[in-house]
């Protein structure tokens, strides 16, 4: 059975998306004073969610692709089974 895995490129974008969210909250924590900076705390809100997202759906989509594999594989194995119990009671 083939085992399906997430691109890493993709992987990496959603991981760089989050860190980048991070970075942006970490930036308004140590300015806090300066109200110049204070649009960074939304957009590293953006940045962290759409980042998650990203990871969350080609989880999904990678578990979705085993998941129709696995079905593939048992799908073959019954009816090879099945093929054989002919057999035999043909016999």
């Amino acid at each position: 059975m083939k085992k399906y895995r997430p691109s890493n490129k993709q992987v990496m974008i959603g991981i760089i998306l989050m860190v980048l969210g991070i970075l942006c909250w970490c930036i308004v924590a140590t300015v806090k004073n300066n109200p110049n900076f204070m649009f960074l705390f939304p957009v590293g809100l953006v940045l962290l969610c759409l980042g998650g997202l990203e990871l969350t759906i080609i989880a999904i989509i990678t578990t979705h692709k085993n998941d129709l594999a696995m079905r593939e594989v048992i799908k073959k194995r019954e009816e090879k089974n099945n093929d054989k119990k002919d057999i035999s009671n043909k016999n």
